[in-house]
């Protein structure tokens, strides 16, 4: 649009949470492992007129995810229709075969019906709620499906408990749990099966590399080591660096909105209010250099708990890690043979914790015993010697290094059944021509949604000029 842009950034360089980890021949993503809607990515280079390809690739996976579950049992979630519906039926039998196959293009349906109402336009409130483009949808905003929780809706659709616990475990991805979120998040599971999930040739990182290679290709101005920035509205916004002071007629936060209001604007008041809003889940992730390769392993993995219901009240009820939690197992040395040695495995081991709780050393003792154990049941593998080296991030660690209020990975949780309209919008009331982006505002977190804030950011400013 003719702007001249600067980018701030707190960190030595470019990428936020989508930092990499390097030891010997090992190499980690450090944060979001899953790619879906890369066209979004792509659109970005298409706008200039580049071939997405000469900068950043990728390609879709066979399969999306494996299950492994508390009874034994394991299902591998394939990523060619016709297959996985023929895995469902084999696998679940066939009244919850065709039940699953059902729910997948019912989640379909709900995402071509409102996906698109709440994703890729501004934030709905009350001044909206008589607009022809919402009065339509007040049927199925409405309906039993969004009153009622994810679980609810599983437990409605499904008699083996193995699958309800598969498709609850959508209510993760945004940080949530799916005994409290709404049943609307059934939606999700269609981005991820039937649209695909996708995985970058060089890894996680390589989007944000990408992404800055073109944006330094086009001008735009970067200022790294910035962890104290604070800004004045005058006239226009001051923006106070370490050394100098810049001029800009807007400002775009794309940290924490809580962090953005408590530390860079000075608003107190502001930043209480949404520091109130209940936060979405954190994490413990482990980074182990593992010297072993377990070939059973795919990219994305789940280690489920015995009790899901007892696990998601350890985090939102208790706040308290829970003892007997579900293990996402990403191991992207699998799609890139270069992230770890021909006789190794990188392991990126993440349970979902309380947010501001950090887990003590005890605590990390007994959680890497018991992946140690889950192993030896699952493969029959020991790896109680195979961990080369280890790195740990949790709570504390990802809001120092993110600035993520209390470490909650998406910002406010989205378990109350109006949290898409109660969610930080992309612009602001008080301040006029400031502009919200990232994983704690409209329209929510995940690298697709993320993606659409900006995309959002990008329309309202365009249509201001």
């Amino acid at each position: 649009m003719g702007h001249s842009v600067l980018i701030v950034e707190k960190n030595p360089r470019h990428g936020g949470k989508l930092e990499q980890l390097e030891w010997d021949e090992y190499r980690w993503d450090k944060g979001p492992s899953l790619f879906t809607l890369p066209e979004q990515v792509d659109e970005l280079f298409l706008l200039f007129d580049k071939n997405p390809r000469d900068f950043f690739n990728y390609k879709k996976l066979e399969n999306a995810c494996h299950y492994y579950f508390n009874d034994g049992s394991n299902f591998l979630l394939k990523g060619d229709p016709e297959t996985r519906n023929e895995d469902f039926i084999k696998h679940f039998y066939e009244r919850d075969g065709r039940a699953a196959i059902d729910y997948v293009q019912k989640a379909e349906k709900t995402y071509e019906a409102i996906g698109g109402l709440f994703i890729d336009y501004p934030k709905y409130g009350l001044k909206n709620l008589f607009d022809k483009a919402l009065i339509t949808k007040y049927p199925m905003l409405m309906s039993r499906k969004v009153r009622g929780s994810l679980n609810a809706l599983n437990q409605d659709s499904f008699e083996n408990p193995n699958l309800i616990q598969l498709f609850d475990r959508y209510a993760t991805y945004n940080g949530s749990s799916p005994f409290q979120a709404s049943g609307l998040y059934s939606m999700i599971a269609h981005l991820e099966i039937n649209n695909g999930t996708f995985f970058p040739t060089e890894g996680m990182r390589s989007i944000v590399d990408s992404l800055y290679d073109l944006a330094i290709e086009q001008g735009v101005d970067f200022a790294f080591n910035e962890p104290s920035v604070s800004i004045n509205q005058e006239t226009v916004y001051q923006v106070n660096l370490s050394n100098s002071s810049v001029e800009a007629e807007r400002v775009v936060s794309a940290i924490d909105c809580v962090t953005f209001y408590k530390n860079v604007l000075k608003d107190e008041k502001l930043a209480s209010k949404y520091a109130a809003k209940e936060r979405s889940s954190s994490a413990i992730i482990f980074y182990w250099a593992i010297e072993k390769v377990i070939p059973e392993l795919q990219l994305h993995n789940i280690l489920f708990s015995s009790s899901y219901e007892r696990e998601f009240n350890s985090i939102f009820k208790f706040d308290e890690i829970p003892k007997d939690p579900t293990i996402y197992l990403h191991v992207s040395s699998v799609a890139n043979p270069q992230d770890a040695p021909a006789n190794g495995q990188n392991w990126f081991l993440m349970i979902n914790t309380p947010a501001g709780v950090v887990p003590s050393d005890e605590q990390k003792n007994s959680l890497r015993k018991m992946i140690h154990r889950l192993i030896q049941e699952k493969f029959n593998v020991d790896i109680s010697q195979a961990v080369l080296h280890e790195k740990v991030w949790d709570a504390a660690g990802i809001e120092t290094d993110t600035g993520s209020f209390m470490g909650a990975l998406y910002g406010a949780s989205s378990n109350a059944k109006l949290a898409a309209l109660t969610r930080h919008g992309n612009t602001s009331k008080k301040y006029k021509k400031a502009y919200f982006v990232g994983g704690t505002v409209h329209p929510g977190g995940g690298i697709p949604l993320v993606l659409k804030s900006a995309k959002i950011v990008a329309n309202i400013i365009e249509k201001e000029k």
